[in-house]
């Protein structure tokens, strides 16, 4: 483990991935029109990544207080072999299911992002 994964603060979430396009748009089409198929359409023209992640240790109660954004930039780190303080994350995309995150996040060093 680097020394950055143990001395961060966040944990990787279970079954982190970085959604497709094709699952963006099964999941998000064109015709969906809610908030969370907009917020995420939206990061997605800006150039962001949607990272899912899962936080299966997370109770009911729990859910309301956590706070997603140590575990949502060590695991988009992980993800983009590089170390947290390269990432930027975006927002949260859906927050449908009480477990699980999507997030935008992106690369700092992406030049045709502003």
């Amino acid at each position: 483990m680097a020394e950055w994964e143990s001395s961060y603060g966040g944990k990787f979430l279970h079954n982190a991935r970085m959604l497709t396009k094709e699952e963006i748009q099964g999941r998000y089409p064109p015709e969906n029109n809610s908030r969370m198929a907009r917020l995420t359409r939206e990061f997605v023209k800006k150039g962001y990544d949607i990272l899912y992640g899962e936080n299966p240790e997370l109770d009911f109660f729990d859910s309301f207080t956590y706070n997603w954004s140590k575990d949502v930039i060590v695991t988009a780190a992980y993800l983009y072999h590089t170390t947290p303080d390269e990432i930027i994350q975006g927002g949260w995309t859906d927050m449908s299911n009480e477990k699980a995150i999507y997030a935008a996040v992106r690369l700092k060093n992406k030049e045709y992002i502003s």
